[in-house]
């Protein structure tokens, strides 16, 4: 976690607010992630890290791998909501992110992934016997 957290760039002289964000990685992952506060955007080492943002108005926050283009997720975190999230990388690079509220984000492309590594066994076989019984003929 950040020891002390990165300074809005929109340089304000309002009230602000501490953005706690928790990234997870994905099954597939790229080194670490860029997030976007408002435009500015900041490249992190997976983990936790802390954003300085304004109070009084909502904040649009983006995460993302690859620079940019990997695993996107955003939301727009408003003055009342917690300032606190999480994101969680997808199963499958080419699948966006999720971010939320911690303990609500679910990892994307799970169920895909869980059904590529068990029909490419069950399709290799079925052909292997499908092979085999051409063979004998």
């Amino acid at each position: 976690m950040s020891e002390t957290p990165i300074p809005y760039a929109g340089g304000r002289n309002g009230p602000t607010r501490i953005l706690q964000l928790h990234t997870r990685r994905g099954v597939i992952a790229k080194a670490g992630v860029t997030v976007g506060i408002d435009g500015a955007h900041y490249h992190q080492r997976w983990g936790r890290a802390a954003f300085e943002i304004p109070a009084d108005k909502p904040v649009h926050v983006a995460v993302s791998q690859g620079g940019g283009q990997i695993g996107v997720a955003a939301t727009v975190l408003a003055p009342e909501q917690p300032s606190e999230l999480e994101y969680r990388g997808p199963a499958a690079l080419y699948l966006s992110g999720a971010i939320g509220a911690p303990g609500t984000v679910k990892q994307r492309g799970c169920l895909l992934q869980l059904a590529i590594f068990a029909l490419v066994p069950l399709l290799a076989l079925a052909l292997v016997m499908v092979i085999g019984v051409l063979l004998s003929r």
